[in-house]
This record gives C-alpha cells, structure tokens and sequence, in this order.
C-alpha cells in the first residue's frame, strides 16, 4: 500500500513536467483547407495532449509552421480563427470567445483573499482590476495589506501567479550625500568629469594644466558629473580640511527604496510675517537651505539612474522697498545615470566672500588719529563654490 502512494506522488510531480516539456516541443506543419478538428486531432497527437472542441467550433484550416514551439503554433491557431482554450486536470478544453463568455456568466464565482508581503497592496489593486470579469470584484484592507477578490476560479488561479512575479522583495538604494563648501579653485583638482550644465545645456570644456578636465559655468548655475575611478573623495575632503581649503557641511546618509523618492534637507528655516485678507498678522517658515530631492532606479545591469532635483536658496544682501527679505533660489532637475557605488557630483553655485582683518599695537592703535600709525586693514577677497557628492549603493536582498 505504502509504494502504491509512493507512486501516485511521484506520478502527480513529473506528469505536469512532461506536459510542460511537450508543449515546448518544436513542430512543423502544413495544411491546406483542413478541417479545424482534423488540425486539433494532429495537434494533440503532436503534444501527446488531450484536446477537446466544443460543437461550435468549425472552420477550415491553412497553415505552414517550421520549428515552431507546439504552445505558441496552437495558440496562435486559436487566436487567428477566434477560438480560446481552457486547461483543467491536463485537458485542453478549445470554444469559441462566445462561449467562453456564456462559461464565465455560469460558472460559480469565489472569493479569496491575497496576502501582500512586500508591495504595496493599494498600487497592486489597479492591476489586478484589470483582470477581472464583469461578475469580478476586489476590495482592498490597508490594515493587513491584502486584496480580497472575488470571481471565477481561473481568473483567481490567474491573480495567483501573477501574484509570484509581481510581489517580491523590492531592492533598496543607500543614498550617502556629502554637502561641501570648497574652494573654488581647488574644486577644479578635484579629479571630477564634468558633462552637463542647467537647464540641459552642455557646459564647455577647457583644459589646463596637467589636463583637469574643467567646465566654464555661469555663476549661480547647476553643473553635473561623476567622479573618475580610482578617486576617493573622503580621502581628499580629508585633506582639503587640514588646509583650511573645504568645510563638510553635511554628511546625510539614507535608505530608499527603489523607484521611491528621498530627501535630504540641510539648512535653516527663516519666519517672515505676512498679513492674511483681514490684516492679522501670519508667521510662516521658509526654507533657507540646501534640499535634494533623489530617486533612484535600478537597471537589470545594476546600474543606478538618479533622478535628481536640487534646490538652493539663501538670504538676498538687497530688500524690497518696505525692508522685506529676498530669498534667492536655484534649482534645476535632470537625470545622471551611474554605475552602483560611482558618485555624482551637483556643483556651479559659486559665492564670493569679502574678509577685512585690522592688525594693531595694543593700547596706541586706539588714540583718535594718531593710532592710523600704529595699524593696519588688509581685505582679501575669495571664491567658494558648494559642491554635492551623491553615491547610491545598491543594498542586497537578504
């Protein structure tokens, strides 16, 4: 008794197998003004699959197929002559889409309910919607994340497998931003390959000593490029640090998953008073800062495309006419595409600092006019330019 169960399990796992291997089975055929039935009957002897064909099916045949998958040369059959087919238990059942029809208006409908594990059950819905008969219908509960739907059972069976490929684990980016203020000209040495200037246009390339390759950019412009291999940044922000030639501003670091949206904000928000219709008095906050907004998407080469949307505002030295503040802002948007852990890098907002430093004799520098002798005013004037270094890192599935 035990090998006869023994039996029926391995009979029940490699049966479907074999239906599976026929169906993928290269065939070759011709038939002229056949009868449908006398081209069924060849095709289930081909497959070695059992067919059979409602009464409504009728027709003649004319085909020439030459190494052609059996699956794909029977269905494409069926759809050239408006037929459809039905598989239940290892027999394909071949009707007319009318029938087909009338089947689905009197087959008894069933309800079942789809656990979503990983995506998002709402996003899901739209699509499995689409599937459904007319008798069909889905609900979704946000509290468990899952989809009950309720229709006939192939349209469930359907839902089902479709539910393997769609609902998987959605890889997640790291996306690890550097805010720094670096000295104009050595933001030039920085071994960086610039590409892109705002609004699209290509910055101009120049080339000077030791063949740094350098754009011209307009002063407040957005420029883009990544950072060549073999240069490590951290080391050379390191380095910039001790001389006084680069100041971190920020070090963001964020997870996000794929085609999702991040956002990274460094900086200060401002009140400004306005007056609503009725004269009161409103305090709102504005943003005096640094935001970028990143979203990623992962190729099948794992490459990173960044969508990236950097926005810049300070405070305006200038005031309107009735003492109010100025904020000035750029940003821009564009796409960079990187390899996985290559960093990209958002530069061209550029500021000119003015310093003024007084040097004296203690005590004789402070007699009215006469001290003039004993000090002395130097003012310097200097560049910096913000520059943001964005490096995506897949994170593996575990």
């Amino acid at each position: 008794m035990r090998k006869i169960f023994t039996f029926l399990i391995i009979f029940a796992l490699i049966v479907p197998s074999v239906i599976e291997a026929q169906k993928k089975r290269l065939i070759s055929l011709s038939f002229e003004k056949a009868d449908i039935h006398t081209v069924l009957r060849t095709f289930a002897k081909l497959g070695n699959i059992n067919i059979v064909a409602s009464e409504e099916v009728t027709g003649e045949v004319t085909l020439q197929l030459r190494s052609v998958p059996w699956e794909h040369a029977f269905q494409t059959l069926l759809r050239v002559h408006g037929l459809t087919s039905v598989e239940e238990k290892g027999i394909i059942g071949v009707m007319t889409m009318e029938e087909s029809e009338k089947q689905k208006q009197i087959i008894s409908i069933e309800t079942r309910i789809f656990r979503i594990k990983y995506a998002k059950a709402k996003k899901i819905e739209s699509t499995v919607s689409s599937m459904l008969t007319k008798r069909g219908k889905i609900k979704t509960d946000e509290r468990t994340s899952s989809l009950i739907v309720t229709d006939i059972p192939d349209v469930l069976n359907e839902i089902e497998t479709l539910m393997k490929t769609i609902d998987g684990p959605t890889r997640q980016v790291m996306i690890e931003a550097k805010i720094v203020e670096v000295d104009y000209r050595t933001s030039r040495e920085l071994g960086i390959d610039w590409w892109v200037g705002d609004e699209g246009n290509s910055a101009k390339d120049t080339y000077f000593g030791g063949g740094v390759k350098t754009p011209v950019a307009e002063k407040g412009k957005f420029i883009f490029g990544t950072l060549r291999d073999g240069i490590k940044i951290e080391t050379q922000l390191s380095m910039l640090e001790s001389q006084d030639k680069a100041n971190i501003l920020s070090q963001p670091k964020i997870a996000v998953i794929d085609n999702e949206q991040a956002m990274v904000l460094s900086g200060k928000k401002i009140p400004i008073i306005t007056l609503d219709r009725a004269g009161n008095k409103i305090i709102k906050f504005y943003d005096v800062a640094l935001k970028l907004t990143v979203t990623p998407h992962i190729n099948p080469e794992n490459q990173i495309m960044l969508e990236l949307h950097p926005v810049i505002s300070d405070l305006s030295s200038e005031a309107t006419v009735e003492g109010g503040i100025i904020i000035l802002t750029n940003e821009v948007q564009t796409t960079l595409m990187v390899d996985n852990g290559q960093t990209a890098v958002i530069a061209g907002v550029i500021k000119e600092k003015e310093s003024k430093v007084v040097r004296g004799v203690p005590i004789l520098s402070k007699i009215p006019l006469l001290g003039r002798l004993f000090k002395s005013v130097s003012k310097s004037k200097g560049k910096t330019e913000l520059m943001v270094f964005v490096t995506p890192r897949i994170i593996p599935i575990q």
